[in-house]
C-alpha cells in the first residue's frame, strides 16, 4: 500500500495548506469528493503525478493506460453564497495559466470556460464543483486542476532543480509546480469579492478569439466563429455561419477542437 506523504505549507495568503502527495491515483477528483463528504478540512489538497482512470479532460483512459502530469483537487469550506462563486471557474484558470507560465517558455492561453492551451494545443483544464447545505451556502467546494505535462514544453528550471537539492527527496518538479498553482490560486481567492483585475487577466489570456468551433442547435452540430467572452456575465459570444451573434452559457453546448 502506498505510504501517504502529507505536506503542510503556508500559502501566498498566509493560510496553511495540507497537501496529500501521491505518485498515482485512478482519479484525484473522485478521492477529493470522498474526502469532502467525510469532512476533511478547508484547504486540504489531493495531488498526484499520474492518473490511471481519467484523463485531463475527464474522459476515461483505456485499461492499462497511465497519464502523467499535474492532477490536483483542493477542498474548500468557504463562507460564500453561490452568487459569489460564479467567477471561480475563470479565476482558477487564470491561476493555473499564470503558474504554468513560470515553468515554460511556451505560450499559455485559456479557452472557455477554463481549458488550458500551450502553443494552441489543449493540455488541461481547471474546474469547480460544490455541494450546498440546507441554508444555500456551501458545505464544500472542490477546485480541480489537471494538466498533462510534456517534458519538452515544461523542462525543469534551474530554480526547480536547486529546490530538489535542498529540500526533501520526495520533492519532484510536478510537486513544485503544484505549489506554484496553489499559491497563485490562493492569492486570487483572497480577493474573490473584488475579482475584476484577475478577470481582466482572463480576458487577456483568452485564446479562442476568431477561432472556429462547433455549437449545438436543435440537436445539430453547426459551425461558428468565436467573437470573445462577455465581460459582464462571462458567456461565450459566437457568430454563426448565417451571421447571427449568440451568447452561450453552457460549456456542453459547444465543441472546441483540441488544437486551435
Amino acid at each position: 500500500m502506498e505510504k501517504l506523504n502529507i505536506i503542510s505549507f503556508r500559502a501566498s495568503d498566509g493560510n496553511t495548506v495540507r497537501l496529500e502527495h501521491r505518485e498515482s491515483l485512478p482519479s484525484v477528483l473522485s478521492l477529493a469528493r470522498e474526502y469532502a463528504l467525510a469532512g476533511y478540512p478547508d484547504r486540504y489538497v489531493v495531488f498526484a503525478e499520474a492518473q490511471t482512470a481519467v484523463s485531463v479532460t475527464g474522459a476515461a483512459l483505456s485499461e492499462g493506460e497511465t497519464e502523467r502530469g499535474l492532477y490536483m483537487s483542493c477542498i474548500l469550506r468557504p463562507s460564500i453564497f453561490p452568487s459569489q462563486a460564479g467567477a471561480l471557474g475563470p479565476l482558477s484558470a487564470v491561476a493555473l495559466a499564470t503558474a504554468l507560465e513560470e515553468h515554460s517558455e511556451n505560450k499559455i492561453g485559456i479557452g472557455w470556460i477554463s481549458d488550458i492551451y500551450c502553443n494552441g494545443i489543449r493540455i488541461g483544464q481547471s474546474s469547480v464543483e460544490g455541494k450546498l447545505d440546507d441554508f444555500t451556502s456551501y458545505e464544500y467546494l472542490i477546485i480541480n486542476f489537471a494538466v498533462k505535462l510534456d517534458p519538452k514544453k515544461f523542462p525543469p528550471r534551474l530554480t526547480d532543480m536547486v529546490r530538489q537539492v535542498f529540500e526533501d527527496k520526495s520533492v519532484s518538479v510536478p510537486l513544485i509546480m503544484a505549489k506554484t498553482v496553489l499559491n497563485k490560486f490562493f492569492a486570487i481567492y483572497r480577493e474573490l469579492k473584488s475579482p475584476q483585475k484577475h478577470l481582466n487577466a482572463y480576458f487577456t489570456k483568452f485564446a479562442l478569439t476568431d477561432k472556429k468551433i462547433k455549437y449545438l442547435e436543435d440537436g445539430k452540430k453547426k459551425n461558428a466563429r468565436v467573437i470573445g467572452v462577455d465581460k459582464g456575465n462571462l458567456t461565450l459570444i459566437i457568430e454563426t455561419k448565417d451571421g447571427r451573434k449568440l451568447n452561450l452559457s453552457s460549456a456542453s453546448s459547444i465543441i472546441i477542437p483540441s488544437k486551435i
